[in-house]
């Protein structure tokens, strides 16, 4: 009988943790580093940059899936959804499709979704996923340094930025009911907020 009330709450637990915790986490090395990087917040949350709404978020300068180099400055005037997540995350496999239908949606109206993949394989790992997923849009080959610089307590990570580039929402994680407010940030910072679908 206590082993049988003892899988049960066992059992309780860790739905409890699947419905409080829906992202990925760090190891304790990736931890470590982050709270080596998280030593320069009080210098970072003064400054005009941070990871927190209404700052610029931190710059980057990474590759596509090709090679090719991009910047944050490279979507300037544009509303960006950006993403951080790997391939392994059940969270970030299961908000791509939603990411993709978003992008589909709202490109025309100026919407740009940028997800920076941080598998230790690099593109090596991104690519045949992004294929096999029908990812249409823009996926750069993070890297650990990425990871500190956006101080990220797990993935996915996602940001959504205004047309001047600051910082408008942050997730962490990704529930099915993210979905439906992410479109509605979306659409209010495109303008086509209460416009038929």
């Amino acid at each position: 009988m206590a082993r049988t009330t003892f899988i049960k709450l066992l059992a309780v637990g860790l739905v409890v943790a699947l419905v409080v915790l829906p992202g990925c986490g760090r190891s304790d090395e990736q931890a470590t580093e982050a709270g080596t990087a998280e030593g320069t917040t009080q210098a970072d949350e003064s400054s005009d940059t941070g990871t927190t709404e209404g700052k610029l978020p931190p710059a980057f300068d990474l590759p596509d899936l090709d090679g090719n180099r991009m910047t944050l400055a490279d979507f300037a005037g544009k509303v960006v959804v950006l993403d951080l997540w790997a391939t392994w995350c059940p969270p970030c496999r299961q908000e791509i499709p939603f990411l993709v239908e978003l992008y589909e949606e709202n490109k025309d109206a100026g919407l740009v979704v940028v997800g920076i993949g941080l598998d230790d394989g690099g593109a090596g790992a991104l690519k045949p996923f992004v294929e096999q997923n029908g990812v249409t849009y823009t996926i750069l080959v993070g890297n650990r340094d990425v990871g500190q610089a956006y101080k990220l307590q797990g993935i996915p990570t996602t940001f959504v930025l205004d047309r001047d580039g600051r910082i408008a929402a942050k997730h962490l994680g990704f529930r099915p009911s993210d979905a439906d407010v992410m479109r509605e940030e979306v659409a209010r910072l495109l303008g086509t907020a209460g416009e038929e679908a």
